[in-house]
């Protein structure tokens, strides 16, 4: 693929993103997730123009927190760890968030308070390996045939542009993805002002991009 053209999208990405702090609706939520499914579609040629152009890529990546784990095993839970600030429509968004199907004991309150937010660590890999990395974690003992699910960045880009109406119509999709019940589960979550919780994880996924990549087009040709 031509740079000139991922250098388009990925000036139609900043704008999109830029839209999405702005827009406050469900459009400027379906626009950067279709923006986003084409950037997880372009990735191989991303990573070859990155290869050639001589730069390593430096990208945040959620530190999983051995305190939260330990309160959260052996139980039914749904965690999505935020670690960078998510600047957003009047707010700014930074945390952990996690439902779990039992209260949570003292002891337990105590432990999550002492493990404190979500941190993310800098590392060298490649466009690829960073879509891959997981960014949801779901667990259900109950469950024999699927106890846990981990679910990653392109996972939840490419679910959300295919089932929530960013790339696709929205309608019931009868060959339903494995990963769709908790896509949609965890697009019902609201937080701020009724936005769902997929909207934040849309804007930190395209604020990574852009702070990462920013660079890479800059480059002479």
């Amino acid at each position: 693929m031509d740079i000139s053209k991922i250098e388009l999208q990925f000036n139609r990405l900043k704008r999109h993103h830029s839209l999405s702090l702005d827009g406050k609706d469900k459009i400027a939520f379906l626009d950067i997730a279709h923006v986003l499914r084409i950037f997880v579609d372009m990735k191989f040629e991303i990573d070859e123009i990155v290869m050639r152009s001589g730069f390593q890529l430096d990208f945040n990546n959620t530190i999983k927190n051995k305190k939260i784990t330990e309160v959260l095993k052996g139980n039914k839970f749904f965690s999505i760890p935020i670690s960078s600030e998510v600047n957003s429509p009047d707010f700014l968004i930074k945390g952990l968030t996690f439902i779990s199907n039992k209260a949570l004991n003292a002891d337990e309150v105590k432990k999550l308070y002492e493990a404190g937010p979500p941190k993310s660590t800098s590392t060298k890999i490649s466009f690829v390996q960073w879509l891959g990395s997981s960014i949801i974690n779901t667990a259900d003992p109950a469950n024999s045939e699927q106890p846990r699910l981990d679910i990653s960045r392109e996972i939840f880009i490419k679910r959300v542009a295919n089932i929530l109406g960013a790339s696709h119509p929205d309608k019931e999709d009868l060959g339903e993805n494995r990963f769709d019940p908790f896509i949609k589960e965890f697009n019902s979550i609201e937080v701020a002002n009724g936005y769902p919780l997929s909207y934040y994880q849309l804007l930190e996924i395209s604020s990574e991009i852009i702070r990462v990549l920013d660079s890479v087009f800059k480059v002479p040709k």
